[in-house]
């Protein structure tokens, strides 16, 4: 599992598979992903920029 953290707050628990859609997504739409320890951020840009953690869940 992996958590999904939007820097304004809102956060979700995410499958393997949803992971990599938004991913592909991000890639695919142009926004940068910057690989971090457990994961990557990804920058959303848009009509302002945000930022969202996508991080390996620790068991």
């Amino acid at each position: 599992m992996f958590r999904l953290t939007f820097e304004d707050g809102p956060s979700m628990l995410v499958d393997e598979d949803a992971r990599l859609h938004f991913l592909r997504l991000a890639v695919r739409r142009g926004h940068e992903l910057t690989r971090v320890r457990g994961g990557h951020v990804i920058t959303l840009v848009g009509r302002r920029v945000r930022r969202v953690a996508l991080i390996a869940e620790v068991a």
